[in-house]
């Protein structure tokens, strides 16, 4: 049996509205795009939604419109993907780097006022895994301080915390649909924002800086008239292709949603007798989305490291973390890390000397985290495989 980490969840409706666009000759970014961002603001709620064609393109326009610059810091989580960090990096200014917590993955909140400066402009906190950061102490945070939040959303669509979706607690949140997300267009990604202001730049900013789209100049009357440039932009639209997609998996996101909510239960109870797994924690008030479903490997042992600054005990855990994932693989079950720790990547390491036990929790998540097989349509069999060879094993 082969289990992979996830599966996009396709069905029919997918090639029927992809076909639509094929058939319609309008492939670029068009109709399908505007009515899968309508889609995507009527469910988190947002004033206006941006598709680009990936959640990284949106990051670095989100840096863009902070008027990000050379000497510029902005506060990120040390465990994240690299993109959150580069989006900072690639406009000059410097991703100040901040520890998280064990228990959510997220920033810890604790620690971020320790590494607000004269020159910090913003925090870019990740809601991962489909947990929510800490967002309404990070609010007061950042208004005390005067300083703006992005949120990194890649994992976030249907997380919330009471009834607000993230990515609209600061400026703007982005979203990734990677066919690893809940939702998938391939590539893809969409800005949600609650400030006009915003919606109006990032349309110009990802459209090489156009006042007016092609899509909306070719339905008015004197369509030959080209738009005028006023911004230095990007090419970071989302194909209609894309759209296509995204309509029809936003179709079916409740039941995925609601699918996800029940596999992470099940999964919970019947992982819950394994003691050498950490299992997610959901705090009150917040609704967990379950993009993934990740785990800590042998916790007692790697907070016991942690606790002494044991690297060398973290490095040997990780070797058998390591050791167990290709058992696993040999068995056709996949699994990965959760995501890595960015300063710890060598651009990062060389430019700014990090040792891998400067942000440690990150280290020990980036060296110990187990992301295991979680997809809406895993089948009775799949998942008794998997716990049966879970339950199997004495790491």
């Amino acid at each position: 049996m082969y289990l992979p980490i996830t599966k996009p969840y396709i069905s029919g409706r997918e090639y029927e509205l992809v076909k639509e666009s094929l058939s319609s000759g309008w492939l670029v970014q068009g109709p399908k795009v505007k009515e899968f961002e309508e889609s995507i603001a009527d469910f988190t709620g947002a004033g206006y939604s941006v598709a680009v064609n990936s959640c990284t393109s949106g990051q670095f326009i989100m840096s863009k419109i902070l008027g990000l610059q050379p000497g510029d810091e902005v506060i990120v989580p040390a465990f994240t993907w690299i993109s959150t960090a580069n989006a900072v990096e690639f406009l000059g200014a410097r991703p100040l780097f901040c520890d998280i917590s064990l228990d959510t993955f997220n920033i810890d909140t604790d620690l971020i006022r320790a590494h607000i400066t004269t020159r910090t402009k913003a925090i870019y906190p990740v809601n991962l895994f489909g947990l929510a950061s800490d967002m309404k102490e990070i609010n007061r945070i950042a208004t005390d301080h005067d300083i703006r939040i992005v949120e990194d959303c890649a994992c976030g669509l249907g997380t919330r915390i009471g009834g607000t979706h993230c990515g609209l607690f600061g400026e703007a949140g982005v979203l990734s649909f990677h066919p690893r997300k809940s939702i998938t267009t391939g590539e893809g990604g969409m800005i949600i924002t609650n400030h006009k202001s915003i919606d109006k730049m990032a349309r110009s900013l990802r459209d090489h800086g156009a006042e007016i789209s092609d899509y909306t100049r070719h339905g008015v009357r004197r369509s030959f008239q080209m738009s005028e440039y006023p911004l230095l932009g990007y090419n970071m639209r989302m194909t209609d292709l894309q759209g296509a997609l995204g309509i029809a998996q936003m179709e079916k996101l409740e039941e995925i949603l609601n699918i996800k909510a029940q596999l992470a239960r099940e999964f919970n109870d019947r992982l819950n007798p394994i003691g050498w797994l950490k299992l997610p924690i959901v705090p009150e008030g917040y609704h967990h989305s379950f993009q993934s479903y990740c785990t800590l490997f042998k916790p007692q042992e790697t907070y016991d490291a942690l606790e002494k600054r044991d690297a060398n005990k973290l490095d040997k855990l990780h070797e058998e973390r390591n050791t167990l994932m290709c058992n696993l693989e040999e068995k056709g079950i996949m699994t990965r890390p959760g995501t890595h720790s960015a300063p710890i990547q060598k651009v990062y390491q060389e430019r700014y000397g990090y040792h891998k036990m400067d942000f440690p929790n990150a280290y020990a998540a980036d060296r110990l985290t187990l992301a295991l097989p979680f997809y809406p349509g895993m089948t009775e069999e799949e998942k008794d495989y998997l716990f049966e060879h879970l339950n199997n094993i004495t790491p």
